[in-house]
């Protein structure tokens, strides 16, 4: 009898257990789960967001190939045709490069390993240059224990080879003619007015560099063969192996001096004449030389007045049709400009076309800056420049297309716009 009562007590036991978790699981079923607030994560960079592909070759254009959004501060762009381009920044001692072969609309991470550290953002025809989509050259420039070293690519990217480059002193002008033939200016004991200077040039594609001129021993009162120590280096550019352009800040007058035998001896070049607009300048900015054409023979260079105590910029160009024998004087009607963007020069895509941002508008020229025409407003560009009121560059490709980085240094953000119809409306990348 006992036996049988603990049977039933165990019976009844197990079926009241299996009723609790029946009517347990339908409750549960009844009712919702309560909902978490999610944890706080750290918060993204910020900077522009674009759309990255990976970097294989074979999934350029592919429309199913993966991707993926990030968030990252730019610091510097070029254009190599109207849907081509680059943009890059340092983050945490690591350059982040990217390209994009479809107006932004997807861009490949090309950078280089992140254990070549940089130390300050490259500025292009300084530190980096490509001369198209494939082949592209990088130099890191020596800090603390680090030596200076040229990094370069022949496949757009996917890898980049090292090369030791033998003077640790500040790049002051890189340029490539061909994918093999290029010159790297170097700089040192520098001042406002003066520098010492040396010319590299190689023939490799970056693989070997050779010390073609240097003007340490210079002195002005002795004949010499030399880009001079006075005057600063504001851009170099080649029109063939042999003909070359050095531009330098003086503080009064560009000077320019040319090379006839690809950099091992210069002379000075056109004399740039005094204009009236030019006069009573405390400072004369000078610009660097660009040519418009594969040929190398119309170009121009900005030229603009600084005045100190107004705290204004009036913009003016040096245009050549020649390559650079000779250079004529275009005066701006633009008037003085001031505040924070008075340092950014014009933009031009020819001998006659060029824009300029002043204020929140997009200004045009078509006659080589006699007159100029500000364009309709743009309502992204004026809600953008209310967070973002710095300009750092402005390139037109062509007379369609032209890119547009504007930033607030001080929170460390940026963001890239485009314009397919000259700047009448924009876009963000």
């Amino acid at each position: 009898m006992p036996n049988r009562i603990a049977c039933r007590r165990l019976i009844y036991g197990a079926a009241l257990f299996l009723f609790i978790v029946l009517l347990s699981s339908c409750s549960s079923a009844a009712t919702p789960e309560p909902s978490f607030t999610p944890q706080p994560t750290e918060a993204p960079a910020e900077g522009q967001t674009i759309t990255v592909i990976t970097p294989d070759a074979k999934n350029v254009g592919d429309e199913n190939a993966p991707k993926y959004q990030i968030q990252t501060r730019l610091t510097d762009f070029h254009l190599l045709n109207e849907s081509i381009g680059l943009a890059w920044g340092v983050t945490k001692s690591e350059l982040r490069l990217y390209m994009t072969r479809d107006n932004g609309s997807t861009w490949t991470n090309i950078s280089p390993s992140p254990n070549v550290q940089f130390h300050a953002d490259p500025v292009y025809g300084q530190e980096l240059f490509f001369t198209d989509p494939y082949n592209g050259w990088i130099v890191r420039s020596a800090f603390g224990m680090t030596e200076t070293v040229v990094l370069r690519t022949n496949d757009g990217g996917r890898t980049w080879k090292v090369t030791s480059f033998p003077d640790a002193n500040t790049i002051s002008s890189l340029y490539f003619l061909s994918p093999q033939r290029g010159w790297l200016m170097t700089a040192w004991d520098s001042n406002a007015t003066k520098e010492s200077k040396a010319l590299y040039s190689t023939a490799d594609g970056g693989a070997t560099w050779n010390l073609v001129m240097q003007n340490e021993q210079y002195n002005p009162n002795i004949p010499n063969n030399t880009v001079p120590m006075a005057g600063v280096t504001t851009g170099m550019i080649f029109r063939n192996p042999h003909y070359g352009l050095v531009t330098l800040q003086t503080g009064a007058l560009p000077k320019l001096y040319k090379t006839s035998d690809g950099g091992a001896t210069w002379s000075q070049g056109a004399e740039f004449l005094v204009n009236k607009q030019l006069e009573g300048c405390d400072k004369v900015i000078t610009g660097e030389p660009e040519f418009f054409d594969k040929d190398g023979l119309t170009g121009w260079m900005s030229v603009g007045c600084q005045l100190d105590k107004k705290e204004t910029v009036t913009y003016h160009g040096y245009f050549t049709a020649n390559g650079g024998v000779d250079w004529k004087f275009a005066p701006f009607g633009l008037g003085a400009i001031s505040g924070i963007n008075r340092f950014i020069a014009p933009d031009f895509y020819n001998l006659r076309t060029g824009w300029i941002l002043i204020g929140n508008r997009i200004y045009r020229t078509l006659d080589q800056g006699a007159t100029w025409t500000v364009l309709p407003p743009s309502n992204v560009l004026q809600a953008k420049l209310k967070d973002y009121p710095e300009i750092v560059k402005l390139q037109f490709i062509s007379s369609q297309v032209g890119w547009l980085l504007i930033e607030k240094e001080e929170a460390r953000k940026s963001i890239l716009l485009q314009t397919t119809n000259g700047g009448v409306s924009w876009r963000i990348m």
